[in-house]
């Protein structure tokens, strides 16, 4: 009789020595738990509290694999940052598994992560939830800037983003309890009443663990995009969160840092995040159809007089006129006081506009 729903000869090769040497977490949660685990609760909570997963991660390995992970984002001219869990974070709690609670790790590495399309998706979701210029009830909705960044059924996105992956591999896994005070109401359909009896059910999380996370251009001049879609991230990371569970307080992020910047970065990429807004509102401008331009040109025009780098009000200014320009509202525009304050700027900085 075997303890492992294996075949006969492979659950004999599973020692006690033999699982103790396994540097795989991912392989002992989806291939090895014993039938105990995986038929009694009980069981299931005994097995996870005795296994200590950290020390069956490769670390060796792991530090490597981060290493060529940061070489990779570099060579795609990436941008990165660090940032630490708040608490407690569960990716994938309701994967298919036979311990009724799963937890995303690295197929190879056994290692958590999140992966890059979770971070895409994340991303989008707040841009189109929160951000005033950008609201969006659904994808086919989105404006010029939202598809042009994050893609749409007939152009891939201008920023690729990377799974993110914890600091040189280095992880933290605790346990966590969801308790069903009614499960014959969930399981049988039966009224909700206090005479049931809870059930417990143990799972995994990572805690307090650092990650990096990296975006990176499609193409090179893509960068300012790559920029702002790291703001947009970090906001949503804080105020949203990633995975499971958010609303009970899992998968918000800390501690933001940026990580190696001046290598990653092209140097012809400004670091000014004014710069970044300017082209964002170009974008938009360049979205804005002719009929458009007379109701909503002054939102631009507030928006220039707020910024205070001088490349990003040359930028803004001149995508302002342009755009006038070929609505054919030149001549209406001409005595507007707003107008000549753009004229008169542009003029001074490189001469007369043509």
């Amino acid at each position: 009789m075997s303890d492992y729903y294996l075949p006969l000869q492979t659950a004999r090769l599973l020692t006690p020595e033999r699982l103790r040497q396994c540097r795989n977490p991912g392989l002992l949660l989806d291939k090895y738990p014993p039938q105990t685990a995986v038929e009694k609760s009980k069981g299931k909570s005994e097995w996870l509290k005795s296994l200590k997963l950290e020390e069956h991660v490769d670390t060796r390995l792991v530090e490597q694999v981060y290493k060529r992970w940061q070489r990779t984002v570099a060579a795609m001219q990436g941008q990165s940052f660090t940032a630490m869990t708040q608490w407690r974070m569960v990716i994938g709690l309701g994967g298919e598994t036979v311990l009724e609670t799963d937890l995303t790790l690295h197929h190879l590495y056994g290692i958590p992560f999140i992966p890059g399309s979770a971070l895409k998706g994340l991303t989008r979701a707040y841009v189109a939830g929160e951000v005033d210029e950008h609201k969006s009830g659904k994808i086919d909705t989105d404006d010029a800037t939202l598809q042009r960044i994050f893609g749409s059924q007939e152009a891939a996105g201008s920023v690729l983003f990377f799974d993110a992956m914890p600091v040189n591999g280095r992880v933290a896994f605790d346990l966590d309890i969801m308790n069903a005070h009614y499960p014959k109401y969930y399981g049988e359909s039966q009224l909700p009443t206090n005479s049931q009896d809870p059930n417990p059910v143990l799972f995994l999380t990572v805690a307090k663990t650092t990650f990096l996370f990296a975006l990176a251009p499609r193409r090179p001049q893509d960068a300012a995009d790559t920029q702002l879609a790291i703001q947009w991230l970090q906001k949503a990371l804080q105020e949203y969160g990633v995975g499971g569970k958010t609303s009970a307080g899992y998968g918000y992020f800390t501690d933001f840092q940026e990580k190696e910047k001046a290598s990653m970065v092209p140097e012809s990429v400004p670091a000014d995040s004014e710069v970044i807004k300017a082209r964002d509102a170009q974008s938009r401008l360049e979205a804005l159809k002719e009929s458009e331009v007379a109701g909503q040109i002054n939102s631009f025009y507030q928006q220039w007089q707020k910024l205070t780098s001088q490349e990003a009000r040359a930028l803004l200014a001149k995508a302002i006129i342009e755009k006038v320009r070929k609505a054919g509202r030149e001549k209406v525009s001409a005595e507007k006081s707003w107008y000549k304050e753009l004229i008169a700027f542009l003029s001074k900085i490189q001469g007369k506009v043509s």
